[in-house]
């Protein structure tokens, strides 16, 4: 890992999704959050629990999985400017997956009731983050689906390939 320092505690880098934000709303983030130091093997979700946070990952890498039927799968590999959590901001149900920390982290966190506090007290700011959240939200889920189309094309390459 590069490692040139830890991020100041008083700011949020134009790293990855975060550099779609102007400079004053990063600093009003930061402000309402926390940056955490977070070892490897840390958890940022827990499939099947209630998660409270929504994180960016500023430094380091995490990997997504999912249990399956008698399988434990890996979904994504995060990198720093990606976020974790968002999904629980706009609609709170259980985490979808497992997201654990592979490579010395550094992220900046912050609590969905925090979060709702700062949208309702700066309507320009709840928009420009809702707008935010939801872009990710769009190439994620066209993601997952470029990637399902490849799989049922692979399969059928496969079945087509099978010597009956």
């Amino acid at each position: 890992m590069n490692d040139t320092g830890p991020v100041p505690l008083s700011e949020l880098p134009a790293i990855g999704l975060l550099a779609e934000l102007d400079p004053e709303l990063r600093r009003k983030m930061a402000a309402v959050g926390r940056f955490e130091s977070l070892p490897v093997e840390s958890r940022l979700a827990n499939q099947g629990t209630t998660n409270h946070t929504f994180a960016v990952l500023l430094k380091g890498k995490a990997a997504v999985y999912c249990h399956a039927p008698g399988d434990y799968l890996h979904i994504a590999d995060i990198k720093p400017g990606e976020t974790i959590g968002e999904m629980n901001l706009i609609d709170p149900q259980r985490a979808s997956a497992d997201v654990i920390v592979t490579e010395k982290a550094q992220a900046w966190i912050i609590e969905v009731q925090q979060f709702q506090e700062m949208v309702k007290n700066d309507p320009p700011a709840a928009y420009t983050i809702m707008a935010w959240l939801a872009r990710e939200l769009c190439r994620r889920l066209r993601r997952n689906a470029d990637h399902m189309l490849r799989q049922a094309s692979d399969l059928r390459t496969h079945m087509r390939d099978i010597d009956y």
